[in-house]
């Protein structure tokens, strides 16, 4: 469970079960450049979120530099959404405390405008300085950090992996033991907490402009991978001047597949350091890796295309990072590599292939000067 390093659940041996902000100091909100040593936060009040699309017209939140870790707060969706009843009602109506609802989670279902697309809550974006079209971004997940000790599930009528079999809506709030490490499903049935942000993204192309939060694309985005929580890397190629990241989606736990629609979605705060790789190759989707694995994606509307794609990925990664042959790398994919659903409820479905390290002798770090060329 890499993920639940030093998440709160490193708070999980402390007892600090999880960080509840009170109201906002506006004024530590910055959009002025600094250095790579001072300490960047992003609060997810009303300005600094876009709700329901990755939308890389909006002006930057924050400006850092290259090296630069900044701490994200995300928030939930579930509450907010038009056929639920706002957050307060809610979850109070879930048996969830008053005092443990998140005050900028309320503002932003009062303040925000839903512009009927997407159903997250992004914040973003931070512009990297230095980072142009052409350039790779290297985010760290160096800690993640649950801002409230429960989560919400939810499936809808029409949507998910059995549309045609669950056609009502319903969600279920389920509390976590922070302590323990673990969410509470229902009596005798606990699952361990493994967070992760569902949505993380660079903007869009200048043709791509304004996306609907729930696909995913070259850009990142909506990419819902179990696993790529605390200790993993991932690398973006940069469409536009500054990167522009978003993030948000927070998840506390996800099966791979998300098949009713949504994880236990959750608010986190992230701290992420963004590295900008300058005249890379020009990547075609993101890469992540892990201590123990290389991430590549499959990204289609059409499940079938998607794994062919993930293929196609994983073999490029071979041939350029470890010198295979195509031949040679094909085989190895069907030795060694792990291909699994990721989701498929995003309308671009997602597959991910999972590269262990463990089968080079000599260790696999990922290169990102070297990704994204064709084999």
């Amino acid at each position: 469970m890499k993920s639940i390093g030093s998440v709160g659940i490193a708070s999980l041996g402390t007892g600090v079960a999880f960080s509840h902000e009170g109201e906002h100091d506006e004024s530590a909100d910055s959009s002025e450049s600094g250095s790579a040593d001072e300490s960047y936060r992003v609060e997810s009040t009303p300005e600094n979120v876009v709700w329901g699309a990755i939308d890389p017209t909006k002006e930057p939140v924050e400006t850092v530099p290259s090296g630069s870790t900044v701490e994200i707060e995300t928030i939930s969706h579930e509450g907010i959404l038009e056929d639920q009843p706002g957050p307060e009602e809610f979850f109070t109506n879930n048996g969830i405390p008053e005092s443990e609802i998140l005050k900028d989670q309320v503002r932003v279902h009062d303040e925000v405008p839903h512009d009927g697309a997407g159903p997250h809550v992004v914040t973003g974006p931070v512009y990297i300085e230095d980072a142009e079209p052409g350039d790779v971004l290297e985010v760290e997940v160096l800690d993640l950090e649950f801002r409230v000790p429960y989560g919400a599930n939810t499936f809808r009528q029409g949507k998910g992996g059995l549309p045609s079999e669950f056609t009502w809506n319903d969600s279920k709030v389920i509390e976590f033991d922070l302590e323990r490490g673990v969410a509470l499903l229902s009596e005798g049935i606990e699952i361990p907490l493994e967070p992760f942000l569902g949505i993380m993204a660079v903007g869009p192309t200048l043709t791509t402009g304004r996306v609907n939060s729930v696909p995913p694309g070259p850009f990142g985005g909506n990419i819902d991978i179990q696993g790529t929580g605390v200790g993993t890397t991932l690398y973006f190629p940069v469409f536009r001047p500054g990167a522009l990241f978003f993030t948000g989606d927070g998840h506390a736990l996800q099966g791979n597949g998300e098949v009713d629609l949504t994880a236990l979605e959750t608010s986190l705060t992230g701290t992420l350091k963004f590295t900008v790789h300058k005249d890379a190759a020009q990547m075609d989707w993101p890469v992540a890796e892990t201590d123990d694995d290389v991430y590549i994606m499959g990204i289609n509307e059409d499940l079938d295309d998607a794994m062919e794609q993930a293929i196609e990925e994983a073999i490029s990664v071979l041939v350029h990072q470890k010198g295979m042959s195509p031949t040679e790398a094909y085989r190895y994919c069907s030795l060694a590599v792990d291909f699994n659903v990721s989701q498929v409820v995003d309308i671009n479905k997602g597959i991910h292939g999972k590269i262990p390290k463990s089968t080079f002798e000599e260790g696999f770090d990922v290169d990102p000067q070297a990704l994204g060329e064709d084999f």
